[in-house]
């Protein structure tokens, strides 16, 4: 038992933040939307078969689908697809670092909301995320004037937004509702579609002759290992242990990000972003921690 809890652990905390190094490499010579909808698809139907042959499969009503075509849209198409769509502009580092914001705008949704109350650990958490924001920024205001990197940086904050959005009404549930795979596998599968209808509504023609080996490899490598594996993986932690220990795992994944980034794409990595990169994982972590005993 314990070993199959380290496996996955390794897992979540791996190969979740090898995605970012795997989409970099995959919008190489791949449409984005496109490189985001076949990885759907494909994790989406592995999913599916292996419920089929499991004899898992659940019938879906309307309602069902409905709340899973939501989560698709918001979860996937913008939050995954927005997140592909960035790098082509900034690089997997500064993506997944802007991705740890996460918990920050699920705060924020929640005070808003009236389900959280500002404590003083929750106005610490802040002002060191925002801080290590500020050591990102301080040297890079130019770059913003640069409309790409700007469009970039912009892609990536709604997709964060989106996913803190999908979030809470993941966690809200809802009565009469699917099995958390049969869940996910519906979602991947109607977000794979879209996106790619995307990508071909943007792109009519598209030609395959200029897709690499290595940019093909770094989809199939995402719909297996960063969605399929990733995710049972996280889903049988969630099982197991206790939410708030589960989730200090994505704090490893920035670290993996930037060192793969750095070690494979020759990413720069400067003091500058990893005290930045401190500062954000340590305010998230208090964030996140201010109600742990």
């Amino acid at each position: 038992m314990k070993t199959k809890l380290y496996v996955s652990l390794f897992c979540v905390a791996f190969f979740w933040g090898t995605t970012f190094l795997g989409i970099r490499i995959g919008i190489e010579t791949i449409p984005p939307f496109l490189v985001a909808g076949i990885r759907n698809l494909l994790s989406g139907f592995i999913i599916f078969f292996y419920l089929l042959f499991q004899r898992k499969l659940e019938p879906i009503n309307p309602r069902q689908l409905l709340r899973a075509s939501i989560l698709a849209f918001m979860m996937i198409v913008l939050a995954n697809g927005l997140t592909t769509y960035s790098e082509k502009y900034i690089t997997s580092g500064l993506a997944s670092l802007i991705s740890t914001l996460s918990p920050f705008f699920v705060l924020v949704l929640n005070l808003i909301l009236g389900n959280e109350k500002l404590s003083i650990k929750t106005i610490l958490g802040i002002l060191l995320g925002m801080f290590g924001i500020f050591l990102i920024y301080q040297n890079s205001l130019s770059d913003l004037l640069n409309p790409e990197y700007r469009q970039g940086v912009f892609a990536i904050l709604i997709a964060v937004l989106m996913w803190s959005i999908g979030t809470i009404i993941t966690k809200k549930g809802s009565t009469n509702s699917l099995t958390m795979l049969m869940s996910v596998s519906v979602q991947m599968i109607i977000a794979g579609v879209i996106l790619t209808s995307i990508q071909f509504a943007i792109t009519p023609t598209i030609s395959t002759e200029n897709w690499s080996l290595r940019s093909i490899l770094a989809i199939v490598y995402l719909a297996l290992f960063g969605s399929v594996v990733g995710y049972v993986a996280y889903s049988y932690l969630i099982s197991q242990l206790p939410s708030t220990k589960v989730s200090v795992l994505s704090y490893v994944n920035v670290v993996v990000a930037l060192f793969l980034g750095w070690l494979i794409l020759d990413e720069v990595i400067t003091s500058r972003i990893i005290i930045a990169a401190s500062l954000i994982i340590g305010g998230v972590f208090i964030v996140n921690y201010k109600k742990a005993k």
